[in-house]
């Protein structure tokens, strides 16, 4: 019997278990963010901002805060994953080319939290990694920009796609804002399993 109680006592309280900051009773830790290093637009360090403020696990500060969340991005860049088969009729003859029309963003950084406005680390540094992919246009295919409207006028396919068909810039663009939305909660669960 003692053994049942010993067993479920134990279970309970060691699955559950989480630390939790020195702070007294609905006092949550605050948190700043300084511009994060290699986030040329600030774009990436908004959402993180935007990401921790809504979780409530801390309320950022622009100054005076328990700890500072110090960003680097480590590495960004662009794969191609996607091809197609791109006909063009040249000199009266079919060539048959293959054109990318897919690629995926990756973009890795390192999360340290420093206690207060010290270089004393309190959690990391942490290296967080996301991707999201994304479809485009070819923009030197004359198939991909252009089609034959009901009169037989060719014409310019982007302004009737309606978001649809993007260039190659333009969805690298559109596919920003999702991917640091993915890293900016990686970087909140990364700090909830600190607190």
């Amino acid at each position: 019997m003692w053994r049942a109680v010993l067993f479920i006592v134990l279970f309970s309280t060691g699955c559950g278990y989480r630390w939790q900051p020195e702070y007294p009773e609905g006092h949550r830790p605050t948190i700043t963010i300084p511009f994060a290093q290699g986030d040329a637009d600030g774009a990436l360090t908004n959402e993180i901002a935007r990401s921790i403020a809504i979780s409530g696990i801390a309320d950022v500060r622009l100054k005076k805060a328990d700890y500072r969340l110090e960003i680097k991005i480590l590495d960004s860049n662009n794969e191609t994953i996607g091809f197609r088969l791109d006909k063009q009729k040249v000199d009266g003859k079919i060539k048959k080319n293959m054109v990318s029309c897919e690629s995926r963003k990756i973009v890795t950084i390192e999360a340290t939290l420093f206690k207060s406005d010290t270089d004393q680390i309190a959690y990391g540094p942490y290296t967080i990694t996301g991707d999201t992919a994304y479809d485009y246009v070819d923009g030197d295919s004359y198939q991909d920009l252009t089609f034959k409207n009901s009169r037989g006028i060719t014409q310019a396919v982007l302004p009737f796609s309606l978001g649809q068909l993007e260039s190659y810039e333009s969805a690298q663009e559109a596919a920003t804002r999702p991917l640091y939305s993915q890293i900016s909660q990686k970087v909140v669960d990364v700090i909830s399993s600190e607190w």
